[in-house]
């Protein structure tokens, strides 16, 4: 039998993974974090207990601070409730508070809010001080010595130390939980772990313009890779499909993108051996890992749908800023993607050959991915569909003009798209105004000037009805 045979479920996953991928992973399961505290906790109480224990440190201290056995337990014993009302406490408050801002805004808040820095590492001293004060208790010996130093003091400080967490995440989680830091720790999130992932570990081997054309394997014979479960896909190890396909002399062409949901027996793949090696179809798989739920690794469009039902669900409940709040934050990350992400299906190895050939991906499908959703939701909302205009308009001015074209259909589709009538004119001069503007940037005034006279000739018509 193999031995990762023997190994749980979560650590096989872990051994497919990147270094940036590993750390994610990690990142998001507080239990790590939690782990390695009271790791730290255990190795405190060891210290402590040789200074109390073996070196008898407290006969030799002044008397002012010694601490006699039935005090010690005394103290170390109240501490140890008070520890656990304060754990409890603190994450019972917060949990309901998380829940019903999940059913407000989005499920994936509690999943953010868990995965940041600052509350794993407050979570993890509350472990730390709750073990060394739990195992300093069960440590104290009458016999072996009747005055202690390092225990008691230890015990006092960290318990201190654990109220001025306690301070400090409340103080933490009322800034978290304000709607504007909500979003813009989302994006932040959304930014590093997915950009990042992805211009390092898949940018480098992209091309436009790889030797050889995928029109050349078409009279060779191909042969399909399906899916060993059903689930989504979540991560696919980019960097050693490219060193096998190389060291065999493989071209892998992907039939489904990462965040797709494929079942049993799904095609995920077809190969074409150009030498006389033939693939191991298993080592493949195991480098297309397959999941429960979609993750934000390498799925792009997840990471925006996270604001995305932010801004929807704000629609629904009459919340116009923070729908506006959460269309400019998707544009930032449109932004990015479009100056990391080179949107071409090419990966070559080091000789720029022809390895891998992924499901395409463009602009334009992250631009409607982004904002039509929203659109749709405000087709009455002068408000909203200003600001969907405006955020595109921003966007024309920053990204590079190859999408332009694209940038100026998708407004102007939203702009037809809109249906109820204007109440102010101050509303329809922003709307008009925002439109001009992407027309002007990307060079399309004629077709600025024709939507212009469709809506004078619409609203005569409907003048004369």
């Amino acid at each position: 039998m193999h031995f990762l045979h023997l190994f749980p479920r979560i650590l096989k996953k872990f051994k497919n993974l990147s270094i940036r991928q590993f750390r994610y992973e990690i990142k998001a399961n507080v239990w790590v974090i939690c782990l390695l505290y009271a790791i730290v906790g255990v190795c405190l109480v060891a210290i402590a207990y040789w200074l109390d224990m073996e070196l008898s440190l407290g006969g030799a201290v002044p008397h002012f601070f010694q601490a006699d056995y039935e005090l010690t337990r005394q103290i170390v014993s109240s501490l140890v409730a008070g520890i656990i009302t304060l754990n409890a406490f603190t994450l019972n408050s917060i949990l309901v508070v998380l829940t019903n801002f999940s059913g407000q805004f989005t499920p994936r808040m509690l999943t953010t809010f868990i995965s940041d820095k600052r509350t794993q590492h407050v979570m993890g001293i509350f472990n730390l001080v709750f073990v060394f004060i739990l195992f300093s208790f069960f440590l104290l010996d009458q016999q072996v010595t009747n005055y202690y130093f390092a225990i008691p003091t230890m015990t006092v400080l960290f318990m201190l130390s654990a109220v001025a967490a306690f301070i400090y995440f409340i103080n933490h989680s009322v800034k978290w939980m304000q709607v504007s830091n909500i979003m813009f720790n989302m994006k932040c999130e959304s930014k590093n772990q997915i950009l990042e992932t992805l211009g390092k570990d898949l940018e480098p081997y992209r091309t436009r313009e790889p030797n050889g054309s995928p029109n050349d394997l078409c009279n060779k014979e191909a042969i399909t890779v399906c899916a060993a479960k059903s689930g989504y896909i979540q991560i696919v190890n980019y960097k050693n499909l490219v060193r096998y396909a190389q060291k065999n002399d493989l071209i892998i062409r992907f039939e489904r993108r990462i965040g797709e949901f494929v079942l049993e027996g799904t095609p995920l793949m077809t190969y074409w051996e150009r030498g006389s090696n033939h693939a191991n179809v298993e080592k493949l798989r195991q480098w297309v890992y397959i999941g429960a739920k979609k993750t934000e690794v390498q799925d792009l469009e997840f990471g925006i749908n996270k604001l995305k039902e932010i801004a929807i669900k704000s629609i629904g409940n009459d919340d116009p800023d923070t729908a506006s709040n959460a269309i400019f934050q998707l544009t930032d990350l449109l932004l990015s993607i479009s100056k990391v992400t080179r949107f071409t299906p090419y990966l070559t190895d080091q000789k720029n050959d022809l390895r891998v050939i992924i499901k395409k991906e463009t602009f334009e499908f992250y631009l409607y991915s982004t904002f039509s959703h929203i659109t749709i939701y405000a087709q009455d909302d002068p408000v909203i569909t200003n600001d969907v205009l405006e955020a595109v308009c921003l966007l024309v001015e920053s990204i590079d003009s190859s999408y332009y074209q694209i940038s100026w259909e998708f407004a102007l589709m939203v702009a037809k798209g809109y249906r109820a009538p204007f109440t102010f004119n101050y509303t329809r001069s922003h709307f008009l105004d925002s439109l001009e503007k992407i027309a002007n940037t990307t060079g399309n005034q004629e077709g600025y000037r024709s939507f212009v006279e469709e809506v004078k000739q619409q609203a005569e018509a409907d003048s004369r009805s």
